[in-house]
């Protein structure tokens, strides 16, 4: 199928019922792998610039954004360098997909911070991009 061009409204509203959806089954992908994930929480809420801007060179953001705390397994921890806005300017999205009526939405993110413990990895990452297919 061909992905839709969809408006900043129709985001919103997608990423609106996503959020009431926390058992929705998620997976997570880097360089053509999947990673299991579990979705903890969605979130919108202020980011800190004034204005529409380009953050790090790599994706856009506006003045509020859709945030994603997620938990994984230590699988992913090898890639969570390259991955990470900071020391690397090169830093890969990563890619959540779901099925929600039939349709594969795929919401390409950014890792904003990555929290280790010994069962697990929790990622914060940011919304830049939805797209339904």
């Amino acid at each position: 199928m061909l992905d839709k061009s969809l408006s900043h409204m129709e985001h919103e509203e997608i990423l609106e019922k996503l959020t009431s959806l926390l058992n929705q089954k998620y997976s997570l992908h880097i360089d053509n792998i999947q990673y299991p994930i579990q979705v903890t929480s969605f979130s919108k809420s202020k980011v800190p610039v004034r204005k529409p801007t380009t953050r790090g060179g790599v994706y856009f953001t506006d003045t509020t954004a859709f945030k994603i705390k997620a938990r994984t397994d230590l699988s992913i921890k090898n890639q969570i360098p390259r991955l990470m806005l900071g020391p690397n300017a090169d830093f890969k999205p990563i890619l959540i997909k779901t099925l929600q009526n039939d349709m594969q939405i795929t919401l390409t993110t950014h890792l904003t911070n990555a929290v280790s413990s010994k069962d697990g990895i929790e990622l914060n990452l940011i919304v830049d991009k939805v797209s339904v297919n």
